[in-house]
């Protein structure tokens, strides 16, 4: 059992994401997520496998921001 964190990519700073949330639970995160995502307006967002990565998880929101939960 691990800790999970959900990070927060802006569309302005991409290479500087920061740290929203942790939690041990990853559905934790996924829905806290969404909430974000409602947020900035995008309520269609999905979460996906990143490319290249079968243990983590993306959102992308049509603003351009990007939420992912990865392993810590």
């Amino acid at each position: 059992m691990g800790i999970y964190r959900l990070i927060l990519a802006s569309p302005r700073q991409p290479e500087a994401p920061r740290l929203v949330a942790e939690h041990i639970d990853p559905s934790w995160l996924k829905q806290r997520g969404y909430e974000i995502a409602r947020t900035l307006g995008d309520a269609a967002a999905v979460w996906a496998a990143r490319p290249g990565s079968d243990r983590q998880l993306a959102l992308h929101c049509r603003t351009g921001h990007a939420l992912a939960i990865v392993s810590a």
